[in-house]
């Protein structure tokens, strides 16, 4: 059986805060400005979060 991802999205100006729920332990936030994800931040049903800035881990 797939899982379907569930996505929630806030704007208000250049800001934007996207909220994925990817499975049934896993979500990810994402703040975006001006078309540049700023950081995800991962959450799982362990209470583990994990902050990542993009600018230090690009591909």
């Amino acid at each position: 059986m797939s899982e379907q991802q569930s996505v929630a999205t806030c704007e208000g100006g250049s800001w934007k805060l996207v909220v994925r729920h990817v499975s049934d332990d896993l979500t990810i936030a994402e703040v975006w400005c001006f078309g540049a994800k700023l950081s995800e931040t991962t959450l799982n049903t362990d209470g583990v979060v994990t902050v990542t800035d993009p600018s230090v881990h690009s591909t």
